[in-house]
């Protein structure tokens, strides 16, 4: 039996899936195994991947554009982080700035009623009050530069609004059940990512550290880009 024409475009479609999930699992194992020359070459193609799917699978449309906005600050953030120093940290978290922000734009184009709002943020409020509390308590006993702790509780204030905001999609018209469960999801994940990045600069670091922050950030990311290909144009 010999390939049908007509499974020709589904099976061209699954080629960049296949290709960014062969990358993501060697990114992971590499992690795992802390082999670092594989994890920083494969790192940034991982993004790059997602980018080039996003924009060859859909329409680049007034709702969409935020979100490959964000994606392409997250790949500036992922190729900063490679060198060591406090500079390309802040470089990086920069990056990472915009891309939360992109995102943050790109939820709320679609608003939930005003209860759902309220509740929100409410959330939000009582989330940056227990940062606050959380980093301050953990950078007393850490080896932190404690000059960097504003830029961290800036940031981690902005991972919080998305990913609230990202949360909200199950009450935003504009975005359906599948796609609202999968943008959650990956704001929440997204959220535990840069928590363990925060938690190993105050000293708390995780085992296997370096595989769960790239592993919940590229499923975070997966997520968040098949919820925006189910937008409506």
């Amino acid at each position: 039996m010999g390939l049908r024409v007509d499974s020709l475009p589904l099976i061209i479609r699954a080629l960049p899936v296949a290709g960014i999930g062969a990358v993501s699992l060697v990114n992971w194992v590499s992690a795992w195994q802390l082999l670092m020359t594989p994890y920083y070459i494969t790192k940034p193609f991982v993004l790059l991947g997602l980018i080039l799917y996003l924009v060859l699978r859909v329409p680049i449309t007034p709702t969409r554009l935020p979100f490959l906005l964000g994606l392409v600050f997250s790949l500036l953030g992922d190729v900063f982080l490679i060198p060591k120093g406090t500079r390309w940290f802040l470089a990086g978290m920069g990056a990472f700035s915009i891309t939360q922000l992109m995102y943050i734009w790109g939820f709320n184009i679609s608003m939930p009623s005003i209860p759902v709002m309220v509740v929100g943020v409410a959330l939000f409020i009582a989330g940056v009050i227990l940062i606050h509390l959380v980093v301050n308590r953990f950078a007393e006993s850490s080896s932190i530069n404690k000059a960097i702790l504003p830029y961290l509780k800036g940031y981690s204030t902005l991972i919080l609004a998305m990913s609230i905001s990202a949360l909200l999609c199950l009450a935003r018209p504009a975005w359906s059940d599948q796609a609202a469960a999968m943008a959650g999801i990956g704001g929440i994940l997204f959220f535990l990512s840069d928590g363990m990045i925060g938690l190993d600069k105050l000293d708390r670091r995780l085992p296997k550290f370096r595989f769960w922050v790239i592993f919940t950030y590229h499923l975070a990311q997966f997520l968040i880009v098949a919820a925006v290909i189910q937008l409506p144009g």
